[in-house]
């Protein structure tokens, strides 16, 4: 039993597990969405523990009969000076800039945000197990919902 959870432990922290699928879409005006709850995965280029949490907590959420037209999932890349995005407060951002009024440092960082942008609870940071961290951001989401 012990040599199973340390081989499941050993592949959800490799590098090579869940790779690839590519980042998740860019907002473009969040300011338009007509969400309760809006989930941003700030990233960073060439991040594994990104993929795992894009991979096995974030891809299915559009497809999830629970949040499906109630939660939007978006990706920006926190290094990235470049692509420009209206946030909620109409103000048009990088990732870059917007890092530091979100206190965004560690990557992956996953916040979710309601309708008119209130951060709904702690920030996930890192990629936890995904048992647990599925169980957080849903936590995160329905606080999302109630705001």
């Amino acid at each position: 039993m012990k040599a199973i959870w340390l081989l499941v432990c050993l592949a959800w922290f490799s590098p090579a597990f869940g790779a690839g699928g590519g980042a998740l879409a860019f907002p473009s005006n969040l300011q338009q969405q007509q969400v309760l709850a809006v989930v941003v995965l700030f990233s960073l280029p060439d991040c594994a523990y990104c993929e795992k949490v894009r991979q096995q907590s974030l891809r299915h959420i559009h497809t999830d009969p629970d949040y499906k037209g109630r939660v939007v999932v978006y990706e920006i890349d926190f290094s990235d000076s470049q692509r420009r995005f209206t946030w909620f407060d109409g103000n048009s951002y990088t990732g870059k800039a917007l890092a530091g009024p979100l206190n965004v440092k560690f990557s992956p960082t996953v916040m979710v945000f309601s309708a008119k942008g209130a951060v709904a609870g702690k920030p996930l940071l890192g990629a936890s197990l995904p048992e647990f961290y599925g169980a957080y951001l849903d936590e995160l989401i329905k606080a999302a919902w109630a705001m």
